[in-house]
């Protein structure tokens, strides 16, 4: 049955494409593109059963201020306000529905503002928090031309001399060489013994040729007068004290060559001091020979001595260069070498394969302050010792004209170029600065200090300038 239409109600025109002659509907879009149309058919397709679902297409009625025909733009205006209340019904539960995009959009970008300002605001507080302070200063300089006579003196006798100390030191050099010589010999074997007292408190004294025997008879002599030295008592027990002695066999040939051995004194047999003296092998007995044999030739003690001194007066110099205090100087031309003792095992045209020989050498010199130095050239500089320093003092050329170590005295010639620097307390500068509450005020700070010739502050980072009040965060760079 067909339905009644309803009286008071119109329905709506639509619109048809002039080319075409289609009608023209507009979509049901986003809100963002409501403007487009989709052209559809006048003869269309076929007729559809209606469903639950579907949403008739609304008519206006008298009370509807959209009644006049053709009003195209209050019907888009319609379809676009319907799209965006369904947009926002779509998403339930949504913070966002029913909030207009207008407004979301502005939420949306203070977000993103106050995120900026507080990733702004945390970088400027850690750049702050790690920001220091470099002054680069350039030192006030002066040079002056050296040429003169400088007098060091252990007892300085002249205003114009510099006080000097003698230090001394000892060192020694030993080796064992080869003997190269040979020869038709005919030698006595020798060796080393201590003797011992034993007997009394007293020291006894023993003549030249004095005889020293050997368990199996053999006997030994020695050439020189010798004196035992007494014997002590500790807690009234008598300890032994000894004295080292060169003896020699009372016959030529190998026979009297000996191993570590005891030795009695035949001259005192028969008597108490037979048993409380007696002597000790420290070295074994040899060099007996009848017969060609190698013996130390003079050449073998010579290259014996020149290795020896030059190993000993390497390291005696060594000794007396670590012995000098800090702060003073030491020249080379100003230590003065003696030999201190020169012993060998054996003597030229001894019968021996190979001998020992050891060499002690002394090192004397006369030493002086290098601040006393600095300020003597200071005052021929006619510049205050307390406003200046010599950082290049090494570069004056000191030569040692005369010396006399046994007087204490030394004759020195500076020549060179003496380059003053003037003094800067930097811990007082960094204070000062730290203090401060303008960079403006830097100027007058840096005139207050003679020793500045010119300085330029640098901020790091350079954004940030503001002054470290912790004085670790600033930093002296001085150039001269």
């Amino acid at each position: 049955m067909p339905e009644k239409s309803d009286q008071n109600s119109q329905h709506i025109p639509l619109r048809t494409d002039p080319a075409s002659g289609q009608f023209i509907v507009a979509d049901i879009l986003p809100p963002r593109s409501t403007d487009i149309y989709t052209v559809a058919s006048r003869s269309g397709s076929p007729k559809k059963q209606k469903s639950a679902h579907e949403i008739p297409i609304r008519t206006l009625s008298k009370k509807n201020p959209l009644k006049e025909p053709g009003n195209t733009h209050a019907v888009d205006a319609w379809f676009r306000k319907e799209s965006v209340l369904r947009d926002n019904r779509s998403i339930p539960g949504s913070f966002s529905a029913g909030i207009p995009g207008s407004f979301r959009k502005k939420r949306t970008f203070l977000i993103w503002f106050a995120l900026v300002l507080v990733l702004a605001a945390g970088g400027y507080s850690v750049s702050y928090a790690m920001s220091r302070l470099e002054i680069t200063i350039t030192m006030k300089t002066q040079s002056h031309d050296v040429d003169q006579k400088i007098s060091i003196a252990v007892k300085p006798t002249h205003a114009d001399a510099l006080a000097g100390e003698r230090v001394e030191v000892s060192d020694s050099a030993s080796a064992t060489f080869q003997a190269t010589g040979t020869a038709d010999v005919n030698s006595k074997a020798k060796g080393t013994l201590s003797v011992y007292n034993a007997f009394n408190t007293s020291p006894q004294l023993l003549i030249a040729n004095t005889r020293f025997e050997t368990p199996d008879g053999k006997i030994y002599r020695t050439k020189e007068a010798i004196t035992i030295p007494p014997a002590v008592l500790e807690h009234g027990v008598l300890s032994p004290r000894s004295i080292d002695i060169v003896v020699y066999a009372d016959a030529s040939g190998p026979a009297y060559n000996h191993d570590l051995t005891d030795f009695t004194i035949p001259g005192f047999k028969g008597s108490p001091r037979y048993t409380g003296f007696y002597a000790r092998s420290k070295t074994p007995i040899e060099g007996g020979y009848v017969g060609v044999a190698t013996v130390v030739t003079e050449k073998d003690l010579d290259k014996a001595r020149e290795s020896l001194e030059s190993e000993a007066r390497s390291r005696v110099i060594d000794a007396l260069k670590k012995s000098i205090p800090e702060g003073f100087v030491l020249l080379d031309d100003a230590i003065e070498i003696t030999t201190d003792k020169r012993k060998f095992s054996h003597a030229a045209d001894e019968v021996a394969n190979e001998f020992s020989a050891t060499m002690t050498l002394r090192a004397r010199a006369l030493v002086f302050r290098k601040n006393d130095l600095a300020q003597f050239f200071t005052k021929e500089a006619s510049l205050d010792p307390s406003l200046v320093s010599l950082p290049r003092i090494d570069e004056i050329t000191l030569a040692v004209e005369r010396r006399n170590v046994e007087t204490g005295t030394l004759l020195l010639h500076a020549k060179g170029t003496a380059f003053f620097v003037w003094n800067l307390d930097t811990n007082k500068l960094i204070a000062e600065l730290a203090q401060s509450k303008n960079p403006d005020m830097f100027p007058s700070i840096f005139q207050q200090y003679p020793a500045i010739e010119r300085a330029e502050p640098r901020f790091i980072p350079s954004w940030i300038r503001a002054i470290p009040h912790d004085p670790a965060d600033i930093q002296i760079v001085t150039n001269i």
